[in-house]
């Protein structure tokens, strides 16, 4: 294996009502070979269904932080707050989500809190998460800004691991299955050829989302895409991958001002 290359997979949406669908997903990476995953997960899904009111969960989530997957603080809600304020901001809600823009239009003081209420709640549930990603990866300078404020390591975006306590972006690439209309199979063809040509970059992402394991057959077709990038790369968490990057220096990374 080329310990130059890293896969990084991981899993969005995770809260109670997703538990199932969650686990057969992660099954299913064990069969691949990957069993260093991050979970982002959602405090408070839907703003009913918050984490500290199912024990069986934190205690599912504890065990598979303790065999090496991580905790990702994924919103608080994953609900859209706020009007977008701008036009771009009103694009993408638009176009990059479907009402789950959570952190797209928040100042910087409703940002922190809303990190701040999910950190919280992640810890009092005894996991521990370095890494903060916004739902749909919509979020404007002040969320980064408080996420930073609030003690991250690191968030993301399609294209990039922000690297948010050195201010470094770093270029990596995401093979995405979306909740939805991704999973149809014309999508799932273009991110075969997708997949081929992500063979060259050192470090690709894969995320996946709970609806991913509804479709047999999809999930196996996905499944074949992340054993094809598997086959020369090393599979670990984004905290790993941020480790990785730090160590290797500022190649391939440029930085950001927030």
């Amino acid at each position: 294996m080329n310990i130059g290359k890293q896969l990084t997979v991981s899993i969005h949406d995770v809260a109670p009502p997703h538990r199932d669908r969650t686990e057969r997903l992660l099954d299913a990476l064990t069969s691949a070979g990957v069993t260093r995953r991050s979970l982002l997960v959602i405090p408070n899904i839907g703003g009913n269904a918050p984490i500290d009111r199912d024990p069986s969960f934190c205690n599912w989530l504890r065990h598979r932080q303790e065999e090496g997957d991580e905790v990702v603080l994924h919103g608080y809600e994953h609900i859209a707050v706020g009007a977008p304020r701008t036009l771009l901001e009103r694009f993408k809600n638009r176009w990059y989500t479907q009402g789950e823009g959570e952190f797209l239009a928040l100042g910087y003081t409703d940002a922190s809190a809303r990190i701040a209420r999910g950190r919280a709640m992640l810890a009092a549930a005894g996991l521990r998460a370095t890494g903060f990603v916004a739902p749909a990866w919509l979020i404007n300078d002040e969320g980064v800004r408080a996420a930073r404020d609030q003690g991250f390591e690191y968030t993301n975006s399609y294209l990039h691991v922000m690297d948010l306590a050195n201010s470094r972006n770093h270029i990596v690439p995401t093979l995405v299955f979306g909740p939805g209309n991704l999973n149809e199979d014309v999508g799932i063809a273009m991110q075969e050829r997708a997949t081929r040509v992500l063979g060259f970059c050192p470090n690709v992402r894969v995320a996946l989302h709970p609806p991913n394991a509804d479709h047999e057959r999809r999930l196996s077709r996905i499944v074949g895409m992340i054993e094809q990038l598997r086959r020369d790369r090393e599979a670990i968490t984004y905290a790993q991958l941020l480790d990785r990057l730090r160590t290797s220096g500022a190649a391939g990374a440029h930085s950001h001002a927030h």
